[in-house]
């Protein structure tokens, strides 16, 4: 039942229902401020208190009028409704309740997160191989779109899709190099390097499940998942002084990633973190590195 509905079918109903206040037929769980309608041998009453709007509905038993049995319940509070159907058959529970809040994914609209390349999986900090400066490392992204389906009235399985950049920073004055199809991590001699990185474009889409709960006028929400990214346009770039310098467009760069990923949150604001199952580049031509990000996303 729409309350919608319900307000529409008592504007159309003059001809032939009567809405009356503290009406002598009415139920005497009916109070003086509720409105009845009476149509036939049912009467509707509708509640107003404060942001919660109650529509009961009574049926008359038998010719007596001043019996009443309440056969249907609906509430409407915070956009959200909640049926209820009364029943008579002692081998039925007396009340079957059945919530239906909607549910939605929770993907940040815009994300930033600090990048590190440990060199095992599932490890944080830095990598010595890789002379990784974790501090200096980002991403960025937007998601594109994303999609929900309702498992339970707090589970669902969602999916989403985003694009975005990421930059890993070098220190010590080394670059990643490629040479006959080998890339390594070389220093440049006799030059001070102003910032050394690598970087690549990524496609992600996530495949997760999610808890959600309203609490007050928001949904807190907790997300597990996998994910699967498309990497392109890789680079591997420093600058000295001003002047910026690719030295190769190759890095041995996995195409295809997987992750394990996990959000929590409230309202528009969420924590993400992600861990990469597989290597970032080629291991048998480039170090061994696995991508791991932590970082915060807003939802528009």
């Amino acid at each position: 039942m729409n309350i919608k509905n319900v307000m529409m079918m008592a504007a159309m109903m003059p001809a032939f229902a009567l809405a009356e206040t503290n009406s002598n037929s009415a139920p005497a769980s009916v109070e003086a401020n509720d409105t009845t309608i009476r149509v036939n041998d049912q009467n509707i009453v509708i509640k107003q208190d404060g942001e919660q709007t109650s529509v009961k509905i009574y049926k008359m038993n038998g010719n007596e009028m001043n019996e009443m049995t309440k056969i249907s319940e609906t509430q409407f509070v915070d956009g959200q409704e909640v049926e209820k159907v009364f029943v008579t058959s002692p081998f039925i529970p007396q009340t079957l309740s059945k919530r239906k809040r909607s549910l939605e994914s929770h993907y940040p609209t815009f994300f930033f997160g600090c990048s590190q390349l440990p060199g095992s999986r599932g490890s944080m900090g830095g990598n010595n191989e890789m002379h990784s400066r974790d501090s200096k490392s980002w991403e960025w992204g937007i998601t594109l779109t994303s999609l929900c389906f309702r498992l339970s009235n707090e589970m669902a399985l969602t999916s989403s899709l985003s694009i975005g950049q990421v930059h890993h920073h070098f220190k010590d004055n080394y670059v990643l190099s490629t040479e006959n199809g080998v890339s390594a991590m070389t220093p440049i001699e006799g030059e001070m390097l102003k910032k050394s990185y690598i970087s690549y474009n990524v496609l992600r889409l996530p495949i997760m499940l999610e808890w959600q709960k309203r609490i007050g006028c928001h949904d807190a929400f907790l997300a597990l998942g996998p994910s699967v990214e498309y990497r392109w346009h890789e680079h591997s770039r420093y600058f000295i002084g001003k002047h910026k310098h690719t030295e190769t467009g190759d890095i041995n760069l996995n195409p295809i990633g997987v992750n394990l990923e996990a959000r929590a949150g409230y309202s528009g604001v969420m924590l993400y973190a992600r861990a990469g199952i597989t290597p970032l580049l080629n291991k048998t031509k480039a170090p061994e590195c696995y991508p791991m990000t932590i970082g915060l996303g807003f939802r528009l």
